[in-house]
């Protein structure tokens, strides 16, 4: 594995730590929310919301699966200690100060911790995975990953690293633990899936072997999710997540577009014989993926590990195409009609930034264009650049 210099990590930590207290999104709170009934001896999430809900100052349903409500339940039971009685004051206040509390900056630094520790873990297992410290050092760096992690505040790095594990010991070729580890992570949220067949056709001269694991790739999901299975009240919840119905929404002629391209995709990848051919196939899927479907900004993580590793080992014109496709999709997301994806961030230094007018705002105001449609045409023209891409990439293997 190669050197690495400790100051620049200490560095890349301080930044950081820097970043964790200052930067906040009610989605952590909400999320956080719900998590707080682990410690109280809630189990079923999904029913006790359903039959309590007119108690609760907080009204949405749990969308996500119970492996992720169990891991952060209990990670916040052990924490409790620390957090102090506030904490749960501010988790149950959704009134006029649901966003403002004298303790949000502790709060957020003190929650962004596990993210940090993974965050970090990541780096040095993207070193282990490509051994190559200039991958390393970009993680380490990048706007991109510090603004999905520390400014937005969501869990999804955990699935990440997760779907990173198993792709370090797919090409070490231990499979049990290649399907365990993507396996943990479509437990904790279902998108991981998509990397499976990727997994499963790595080797096609080893079919018979992936045969024999790829079954614990399910193992997890079916283990969490079986007690639940036939309550209304999970299915309900775990369909309001949303994933599913966004992957499916985009049609031509009342065909989904998104499976029949990731099958191309898929295929392309299957008789590939590039040494980065997983690596070409997840960005493939990245970009197909943004151009059709409504996304969520978190969802970028997901991708982005493998993003960095083709980033880093193409040409100047595929970098310069790479940089442009990430222009374009933070310009798409700061146009939504939602502050919190703008100064709202900065709510937590002081809640009156929350009222700054925002990008969205601003273009409706002071112009005759309308935001939506100019958000609109960058998702067209974001499709657009992604199929294009894709394609390149599958010349360029």
């Amino acid at each position: 594995m190669p050197q690495i210099n400790k100051k620049i990590i200490f560095l890349a930590i301080l930044i950081r730590l820097l970043v964790m207290p200052f930067f906040y999104h009610p989605d952590m709170k909400s999320q956080h929310f719900h998590f707080q009934f682990f410690s109280k001896g809630v189990f079923n999430i999904y029913e006790y919301l359903f039959d309590n809900k007119s108690n609760l100052g907080y009204k949405d349903t749990f969308n996500y699966l119970p492996l992720t409500y169990y891991t952060f339940g209990l990670t916040q039971t052990i924490t409790k200690p620390l957090l102090g009685n506030d904490f749960y004051l501010w988790l149950n206040d959704w009134g006029e100060t649901r966003n403002d509390h004298s303790n949000i900056i502790f709060y957020m630094f003190f929650l962004k911790i596990p993210y940090l520790i993974l965050d970090i873990g990541l780096a040095f297992l993207l070193l282990k995975t490509f051994k190559n410290s200039k991958i390393f050092y970009f993680w380490l760096f990048n706007p991109i990953s510090i603004y999905l992690i520390y400014i937005l505040g969501n869990f999804d790095i955990l699935p990440s690293f997760l779907t990173l594990l198993s792709f370090y010991f797919l090409k070490k070729n231990k499979l049990l633990f290649s399907y365990l580890s993507i396996g943990i992570a479509i437990a904790l949220k279902m998108y991981p899936i998509i990397f499976v067949p990727f997994i499963f056709f790595y080797n096609p001269k080893e079919i018979l072997k992936h045969l024999k694991y790829c079954w614990f790739s399910l193992l997890p999901l079916i283990i969490t999710v079986l007690p639940f299975i036939t309550q209304t009240s999970f299915i309900n919840s775990f369909l309001g997540s949303g994933l599913t119905q966004k992957i499916l929404e985009y049609e031509i002629f009342n065909i989904p577009v998104f499976p029949i391209l990731y099958l191309i995709i898929l295929a392309n990848y299957t008789f590939s014989k590039s040494k980065q051919k997983f690596e070409i196939a997840i960005v493939q899927t990245f970009l197909i993926f943004i151009g059709l479907v409504k996304f969520h900004p978190q969802w970028i993580i997901w991708f982005f590990p493998f993003i960095i590793s083709i980033f880093i080992n193409s040409k100047k014109i595929n970098k310069l195409f790479l940089i442009s496709f990430f222009i374009l999709i933070f310009s798409y997301i700061f146009l939504f009609n939602d502050n919190f994806l703008f100064w709202g961030h900065l709510t937590s230094i002081n809640s009156l930034f929350i009222e700054l007018t925002s990008p969205f705002q601003l273009i409706k105001l002071r112009t005759h264009l309308d935001p939506l449609i100019i958000q609109k045409n960058i998702h067209n023209l974001l499709l657009f650049l992604g199929i294009i891409g894709s394609i390149s990439y599958a010349k360029n293997k």
